[in-house]
């Protein structure tokens, strides 16, 4: 805008009758005012109007208006004036000067004579309203770009306003839930017990913060962090209310796995320290109860009582290996490129005979590329346990058991299903029921350790713990299904492998404890029970055998007659001298003394570690006579060392 101040000799119109009147009207007006001719000439103006060009009233009148503007502005002020004689209304908007928004209007004024030959302009200020509208502007489109939902409701509660983002969450269009009340959003009893607190909590005028439960628009209950206040305007009246929700529902699946991970690390910590006491009980008395049986003849009424005692014993054990396949790591794993339908197949063997005849068990496989890599025992536990879960839910009515073998490829995007499972092919493992269902209070609790709902004692709480655990390990995904009355599908989904399935080795048959051609056996361990079982069991199959109770006191032995031993038997776990030290000395002093590494859980030593360490065989404890005899057998049957006989 270009402005200048006339000159002294600047020309003045003379005034009308009735002027000084409309100076007065013109000064009196809220909005700048001016009084035109046709040729933009200015009759008269308000002292507002003249400070925008830093004038007096009386410096502008007779002016040429448009001789202060930039020459686009004055073309379309004067097509304005032309238009207001006409009797058209104009309006503009315009900025004159930097920092000041005006909206003019122009109406055209009668003459004396009954002819328009004046136009009266107003402008008025308007920059705060438009600095508030793009204010306005900017913040709806802040609200409605923001990933997080936003809704916004009246001072009676009801929806006003919803953004993009709680459109694409809950499914529902500001023309779906325009008005409506907030209870839309809250379906069922738990829900509407939420949303009374947030209503008591308004009443009070305070602002809600918390995690609640809602419900989509295709019924779909999702989970939100979600912030509710009031909007107050001036004198803290409450305008309306303002609520902001964030989709957590994939959040709290993954908080819930890692409670789920803290707990089994935790239960590992423990499980890690009583398992090796627990394991050195059992053992002198898995030990003992072979020797008995094995001196006892057919027939003999004892032998069921020893009978008994270790099939006690072997429940203890398997009980403690199912306590520590829950912790941090299992060492005892060995995995390998299995077919899933094989073990499938030999779990179904073991469980046809021994559930009732009113559960149907079927099995569909719907592919043959079921290979994964994984110990098959690993499987095989995991297959009983979901089995007999559904067998226990189907007791008394009987029912349905289906087991279905299929493929799935899980995106790159990955799969909600599953959502800690990486993408690429999968084994789909489906074991269904018939059952009476899971409530949905208990659905969040099922995986926990030694949570069960079995009432009549018979559940320890840790199978689906232990299935849980297991697919975890194999980089797995595990889905339950389930409505109280309706049945339970566990959806297990696996990394599928490439590689050609192996042969399943079978288990030896158990040998007879007879005599054999004897040897000199070196035991060692801090039990007394166990030191002494083992003594007993070997020396009554003919072994010669020295015991030492302490990892110092066996190398000092050795040193001073070290052809005198064939083997060496030593525990893991020892004060002052560990197992593995013992084992680092002795093949110091021969490199070729066969040795046995035994452990009732220790994170010291592993089968795997065992062998680095240079032992030749690794026992879990409890061990039965057995199982020790068969390893003291193939180890010294591979003939004497040298230097041996003449020891």
């Amino acid at each position: 805008m270009r402005s200048r101040r006339p000159a002294a000799t600047s020309r003045r119109c003379p005034r009308r009758p009735g002027e000084d009147l409309v100076h007065t009207l013109l000064n009196a007006a809220s909005d700048h005012a001016l009084l035109l001719r046709r040729d933009g000439t200015v009759l008269a103006c308000n002292r507002s109007m003249a400070a925008i060009f830093h004038l007096d009233p009386g410096q502008l009148a007779g002016e040429r208006i448009y001789d202060f503007f930039p020459l686009e502005t004055a073309r379309k002020w004067a097509e304005s004036v032309d238009r207001a004689l006409d009797g058209q209304d104009c309006r503009l908007e315009e900025n004159l000067i930097p920092g000041l928004d005006l909206e003019t209007r122009m109406h055209r004024v009668t003459g004396a004579d009954g002819e328009p030959d004046r136009v009266a302009v107003f402008s008025r200020d308007v920059t705060a309203r438009k600095a508030a509208e793009r204010e306005r502007t900017r913040l709806a489109s802040a609200i409605e770009q923001t990933a997080d939902a936003v809704i916004v409701y009246d001072e009676n509660m009801r929806v006003e306003f919803i953004n993009q983002s709680f459109e694409a969450l809950t499914g529902y269009s500001l023309k779906d839930v325009r008005g409506c009340e907030p209870s839309t959003f809250y379906v069922g009893p738990e829900q509407r017990r939420c949303l009374e607190e947030i209503m008591d909590c308004l009443a009070r005028g305070d602002i809600w913060t918390g995690r609640v439960s809602n419900t989509c628009k295709d019924n779909k209950v999702i989970r939100c962090e979600k912030t509710l206040a009031p909007i107050r305007g001036k004198g803290g009246s409450i305008l309306g209310y303002v609520s902001v929700w964030r989709d957590v529902t994939e959040v709290e699946i993954l908080e819930r796995q890692l409670r789920r991970a803290q707990k089994m690390e935790a239960l590992g910590t423990l499980a890690g320290g009583i398992a090796h006491d627990f394991n050195n009980i059992l053992a002198p008395i898995v030990l003992l109860a072979d020797i008995g049986l094995c001196r006892l003849p057919e027939g003999d009424p004892l032998r069921s009582v020893f009978e008994r005692i270790l099939k006690a014993t072997k429940r203890a054990g398997d009980l403690v290996r199912q306590i520590l396949g829950l912790s941090r790591r299992h060492e005892s794993d060995h995995p390998m490129p299995v077919r899933l339908a094989t073990i499938l197949e030999e779990c179904l063997k073991l469980l046809r005979p021994t559930l009732p005849s009113t559960i149907a068990i079927s099995l569909e496989l719907e592919t043959k590329r079921d290979v994964v890599l994984a110990d098959p025992s690993q499987i095989h536990q995991m297959v009983i346990n979901l089995c007999t879960n559904a067998a226990w839910a189907m007791r008394g009515s009987g029912g349905a058991l289906e087991l279905r073998v299929t493929e799935r490829d899980v995106p790159k995007g990955g799969d909600r299903s599953f959502p800690c499972v990486a993408p690429g092919p999968h084994v789909l493992l489906s074991v269904r029921d018939t059952g009476h269902g899971i409530d949905a209070e208990h659905m969040e609790h099922i995986f926990e350790p030694f949570f069960t709902t079995r009432g009549d004692g018979s559940g320890t709480g840790l199978g689906l713990a232990v299935v849980q655990n297991i697919v975890d390990q194999l980089r797995g995904g595990v889905r339950v299904r389930s409505k109280p009355g309706s049945g339970t599908c566990f959806e297990i989904l696996l990394p599928r492998s490439e590689a050609t399935a192996q042969a399943i080795p079978e288990l030896s048959p158990v040998p007879l404890l007879e005599a054999t051609d004897g040897g000199r056996i070196l035991v060692v361990d801090d039990e007394v029970e166990i030191l002494d079982a083992c003594t007993m069991g070997l020396t009554a199959l003919g072994y010669e055998v020295t015991a030492c109770s302490r990892g110092e006191e066996a190398l000092s032995l050795f040193r001073d007659a070290p052809h005198g031993f064939d083997l060496a038997l030593t525990d893991a776990t020892m004060p002052g001298m560990t197992g593995p030290d013992l084992v680092r000395e002795l093949l110091k002093i021969e490199p070729h003394l066969p040795i046995i590494l035994a452990s009732g859980h220790s994170d010291l030593v592993s089968r795997e570690k065992a062998w680095k360490l240079g032992a030749l065989e690794y026992l879990d404890k409890p061990y039965g006579m057995d199982q020790l005899v068969v390893l003291v057998r193939r180890l010294l049957g591979r003939g004497r060392r040298s230097g041996g006989e003449g020891a």
